[in-house]
């Protein structure tokens, strides 16, 4: 059966395990998209402000992760008091793709925003990474920027409105 947990900074090498994994077979597979040095529980705490963690399960086995943060200070300063969520380095861990696990785990950031009296779920990625964009409009999110970055390529700012 299919879950997701929120777990604790204690614990957070287990979600660090699976984004390292990911990052390494992206890096194998000429998609390189994380810096596997910032992959650190000191790094995931600086750069997002201590985070909420979620690992999501299908009965025993971890198939991926994410975090969410209610500010995000790198791509969203403009929307400081707004009710809403920033998803942020979610993976789908090596192995277990094309089984619906990113579909499962976005309805479940959902439903767990609404929850929590949110009213959007917002999120960024590489605009060359049309995978991702496919998978989020799939799952009713729009895009609403694009911005030129520090290295020179575009990030998409995508958001989906609870209600």
């Amino acid at each position: 059966m299919f879950h997701v947990e929120k777990i604790g900074y204690d614990n957070i090498e287990e979600l660090l395990d699976i984004m390292r994994e990911k990052a390494k077979w992206l890096i194998k597979n000429d998609r390189g998209m994380w810096d596997i040095s910032k992959l650190t529980k000191e790094a995931i705490i600086q750069r997002y402000d201590y985070p909420e963690l979620f690992v999501s399960y299908e009965n025993k086995n971890k198939v991926g992760g994410f975090l969410l943060i209610e500010y995000d200070k790198n791509y969203w300063k403009e929307k400081r008091d707004d009710k809403a969520y920033y998803l942020h380095k979610f993976v789908v861990k090596t192995g277990f793709g094309g089984r619906g696990y990113s579909q499962r785990m976005l309805e479940w950031i959902k439903d767990y925003g609404g929850k929590n009296g949110k009213q959007y779920i917002r999120l960024d990625y590489y605009k060359n990474r049309t995978y991702l964009r496919k998978l989020y409009l799939r799952h009713g999110f729009n895009d609403v920027e694009e911005l030129k970055i520090e290295n020179g390529e575009i990030m998409i700012k995508g958001e989906y409105k609870i209600y």
